[in-house]
C-alpha cells in the first residue's frame, strides 16, 4: 500500500466514519472504483478506526471526562451516582452489550459481506434508516434515556458490522427514535462508538503487527482519518441541529446505484 492510496483512505475514513453514510461501505467502494482490489486489509481498519477514535476523543472531550469521572466517583459514592457522568458511563456501558455480542457472533460472516454488491445493498437499507427518522425528540437531558434506549442503541450499532450500514447512522436514528433530542442523540452515539472503536483495535492489532505495511502508511492514514474526521463532526451536529437529517439519503442511494450499474458492466 502507497503512501497516497493510505491518505486517500484516511480522507474517506475521516468523512464517512462520523456522517452517516458508512465508513466501511465506502473504504470498500474506493478500494473497487480505483482498482485497488476487493478486500480491505485489517491494518486499513485498525489505522483509519485509530485516527476516528481520536477525533471525538477531541471533540467530545468534556463529555468523555464526565462519563469516566462520573464512573469512577460513582464507584464510592452515593451522591456521585445521582450524576449526569455516571448515568452516561452506565448506559453506554448497557448499551455496549449487545454491540459486543452481535460483533462476536457475525464476525466470521463479515470477510464474505466485504464487497461491492453487499455494499450497495446495505447502503439502501442505511438510506431508508434516515430518511425515515424523526428530527429531534422531547429527551434533552442523559437522565431521561433508559436502559431500553442503550440496548436498543446497541442493538443498532451491532448491525454496522455489516459494510454499507452505516454506524453513526443507525444509531443516531434508532436514539431519534425513541425520543432522544438532535444534540443528545450524536453525542451518546459517539460516546458508544468510543468503546466500539476500541474493541475493533483490540481484536485487529495482531493482525495490524504481523502485516508487511510500510508505517508512514499506517500513521498518515491515522493521522488523515482523525484531522477529517474532526471536522465532518462539526458538519453532522450542524445538520442534525437543522434537522435535515434525511438529506444523506439521497446520496446513499445514488452510490448504490451507480455500484449495482458498475457491476452490472464490468460482468
Amino acid at each position: 500500500m502507497t503512501f497516497l492510496q493510505s491518505s486517500v483512505l484516511g480522507v474517506v475514513q475521516g468523512i464517512s466514519e462520523f456522517l452517516p453514510i458508512s465508513s466501511s461501505g465506502h473504504l470498500v467502494l474506493t478500494n473497487y472504483f480505483l482498482g485497488w482490489g476487493n478486500t480491505l486489509p485489517p491494518v486499513v481498519t485498525f489505522a483509519t478506526n485509530t485516527g476516528t477514535f481520536f477525533a471525538v476523543l477531541l471533540f467530545l472531550w468534556r463529555d468523555v471526562w464526565s462519563a469516566a469521572e462520573g464512573f469512577l466517583r460513582g464507584l464510592v459514592s452515593a451522591e456521585a451516582r445521582r450524576s449526569d457522568g455516571w448515568r452516561m458511563a452506565l448506559l453506554v456501558i448497557v448499551g455496549s452489550i449487545p454491540t459486543a455480542l452481535i460483533g462476536l457472533l457475525l464476525r466470521s460472516n463479515f470477510e464474505s459481506l466485504n464487497a461491492p454488491l453487499p455494499v450497495a445493498m446495505a447502503l439502501i437499507f442505511t438510506g431508508l434508516i434516515l430518511w425515515t427518522a424523526p428530527r429531534s425528540g422531547p429527551k434533552l437531558s442523559v437522565q431521561q434515556l433508559t436502559f431500553r434506549d442503550a440496548v436498543i442503541t446497541g442493538m443498532a450499532q451491532g448491525l454496522a458490522i455489516f459494510p454499507g450500514i452505516s454506524r453513526s447512522g443507525t444509531t443516531i436514528a434508532a436514539l431519534l427514535w425513541r425520543g432522544a433530542s438532535s444534540d443528545l442523540a450524536p453525542r451518546f452515539s459517539f460516546l458508544m462508538y468510543l468503546v466500539a472503536s476500541a474493541g475493533v483495535t483490540l481484536i485487529t492489532i495482531d493482525e495490524v503487527l504481523a502485516a508487511p505495511i510500510p508505517w508512514d502508511a499506517l500513521i498518515g492514514m491515522t493521522v488523515v482519518s482523525g484531522l477529517v474526521g474532526y471536522l465532518s463532526l462539526f458538519v453532522l451536529f450542524a445538520v442534525l441541529r437543522s434537522g435535515r437529517f434525511r438529506i444523506f439519503s439521497p446520496y446513499v442511494w445514488a452510490l448504490a446505484a451507480i455500484t449495482l450499474f458498475t457491476i452490472a458492466l464490468r460482468g
